[in-house]
């Protein structure tokens, strides 16, 4: 035990030595076996086992996710109400109807005419986008279906050119703000339906029938847009061009500091339009 005791309690030994060295100690005789080299099976049965972290997963703890935007979540099946695909959609008459509509206000608009297709023409692709319009209390308010098209295939020089629009600066918004308040004006704030379908392209630009509406008579011909249509390039700037020429047609004059803020004076009558 003195042997075991002076082991123990020297500073300079290891206590893996000690742990190895208890037989020694055990029987008397004092010698310090600390020096003495372990062989590989003795070193690795001394180490501890290593710990792996425990999951909560493995506990059974599990913390379902919530979902926020309207999606139902059936077993291992998630949906929110809107179709992925067109066929999915023709299946639903709310989904139909609304296909409808914005193909009824598309040809109203005058929006393309049917041609042949021909050689080395850049045929670009549309698709259809299903999205489902929520009030502020989350209550359904209409079902809208939106033909868009893939202007990742356009190419530059081809189909379009210029595709900068300018946008109102927040600086300016904060001016006409201040001015509206000081002066006790009223704010009125205006929504123009299918805003990019008014602008008028400049550029020929050929796309695919929409999927679901082509034409029994011409199946195999092609749009040639007129006006311009949700995912094209320079969509942004056709409908820009189109505001501001009317506007400036009917009296507005558009801001030197920002290019985006109109303004209108006749007698006591003072409009600003960002």
């Amino acid at each position: 035990m003195g042997g075991a005791g002076s082991t123990l309690g020297s500073p300079s030994v290891p206590t893996r030595a000690a742990t190895t060295g208890s037989s020694a100690a055990s029987s008397g005789s004092g010698v310090d076996t600390s020096s003495e080299p372990m062989s590989t099976d003795e070193t690795a049965a001394s180490d501890p086992p290593v710990s792996r972290p425990h999951t909560c997963l493995q506990s059974g703890i599990v913390k379902p996710k919530v979902y926020t935007d309207g999606t139902v979540r059936y077993a291992n099946m998630c949906t929110a109400g809107e179709p992925n695909s067109v066929e999915e959609a023709m299946k639903s008459v709310k989904w139909k109807n609304a296909m409808q509509d914005e193909y009824d206000a598309l040809q109203r608009n005058g929006t393309w005419t049917l041609v042949p297709p021909s050689r080395g023409m850049n045929l670009i692709d549309c698709k259809w986008v299903f999205k489902i319009k929520r009030r502020a209390d989350g209550q359904i308010d209409r079902y809208k279906a939106r033909l868009v098209a893939k202007g990742f295939k356009q190419r530059y020089g081809i189909d379009y050119e210029d595709t900068f629009s300018p946008v109102v600066k927040i600086a300016t918004m904060r001016l006409v703000l201040s001015l509206a308040v000081t002066r006790g004006w009223c704010l009125r704030q205006l929504d123009v339906q299918n805003a990019f379908l008014h602008g008028v392209l400049e550029e020929e630009v050929y796309m695919k029938q929409p999927p679901g509406f082509e034409n029994p008579r011409y199946p195999s011909f092609v749009c040639k847009l007129k006006k311009a249509i949700y995912g094209l390039k320079q969509a942004p700037r056709a409908w820009y061009s189109r505001l501001s020429s009317k506007l400036i047609s009917l009296g507005f004059v558009s801001s030197k500091s920002d290019t985006s803020l109109f303004t209108y004076r006749k007698g006591s009558v003072e409009i600003y339009i960002c």
